[in-house]
């Protein structure tokens, strides 16, 4: 009895493992498509928040 406990639990924690593995592979195939256009983004909107900048006077 024992023993079945330990198979099941150790398939549980195999499935969570592959599961959480896919996930990060997914996040990483994301985040290698779109990193650049992030970045340019991110650029943009602080540029649009910071305002006009101050020239010489």
């Amino acid at each position: 009895m024992e023993g079945n406990k330990s198979i099941q639990r150790s398939n549980e924690q195999r499935n969570l493992y592959k599961a959480l593995v896919e996930a990060y592979e997914a996040d990483q195939t994301i985040l290698d498509t779109y990193e650049d256009s992030t970045i340019l983004k991110r650029r943009r909107e602080d540029d649009d928040q910071e305002g006009p900048s101050a020239g010489p006077n």
